[in-house]
């Protein structure tokens, strides 16, 4: 697209106050979804689409329209409940299990209940699954961590990495994570398979590797351990598991 045909399109300038209002809404529904509010998010949720009619910046009454603008406020959470601790890759598993229900939808009515199913979910993973990290030394070690996650990741490495001993190491890791360190590496590890299981075509070995374990088998263990499903039975059951977001 030339700069000229970019300068000639035109946008809608809905009114700046019903913008903001918008704006207003996403950020107070956010907030109290990380605080867990499920009455209360649900509230805007319902006062957003139906008494505001989405301040006349979304088209609601158009399906595309309010597919997108859901789809996108579930990134929105999805990006803030992983700022809040809970897992990249069961936060994203989530945002892509909702948007591929979302986009199957043929109604107005069917996507704004997904909606409010989205609230719930992820509700529930901030109950579940998120740490508030307060220690700056244990925060840059479980961001290396995530970012190293298919290397042969050892205490040792990921202390050094955020300049502790390792014995203060760990006594401050479990004192905020509320689990030793390699137990919360097996849980990261578990986590991301998930989200590969389910959301690529990859072999079992590969995304074993891919997450850090050295062979197939000790990942099956590992897998069957933390899931009660060996990998291939999970990923047998995406769409039984995705039903149930």
């Amino acid at each position: 697209m030339t700069n000229n045909m970019f300068h000639s399109l035109h946008y809608p300038k809905p009114n700046l106050d019903n913008i903001y209002n918008v704006y207003d809404f996403e950020l107070n529904f956010i907030e109290n979804i990380l605080d867990g509010k499920i009455n209360k998010s649900l509230k805007l949720y319902e006062d957003f689409f139906c008494k505001h009619s989405a301040y006349n910046v979304i088209d609601i009454n158009n399906l595309q329209s309010l597919k997108s603008y859901i789809i996108s406020l579930s990134l929105l959470i999805c990006h803030s409940v992983i700022k809040q601790g809970v897992s990249p890759y069961s936060a994203k598993a989530k945002y892509h299990a909702f948007s591929n229900l979302i986009e199957k939808s043929l109604s107005r009515t069917e996507v704004i209940d997904i909606g409010r199913i989205m609230i719930h979910g992820y509700i529930e993973q901030v109950r579940q699954y998120a740490i508030s990290i307060d220690n700056i030394h244990i925060r840059k070690a479980v961001d290396y961590i995530h970012d190293h996650l298919g290397e042969n990741l050892t205490l040792d490495d990921v202390a050094n990495h955020v300049g502790l001993s390792k014995c203060y190491f760990c006594t401050q890791f479990k004192k905020c994570i509320k689990i030793s360190f390699t137990d919360y590496l097996t849980h990261v590890r578990i986590q991301k398979s998930k989200y590969l299981l389910c959301n690529t075509d990859k072999s079992i070995l590969d995304i074993a590797i891919m997450v850090g374990f050295n062979s197939q088998s000790y990942f099956t263990s590992q897998f069957r351990k933390h899931t009660g499903l060996s990998p291939k039975e999970f990923r047998n059951k995406k769409g039984a598991i995705e039903s149930k977001v």
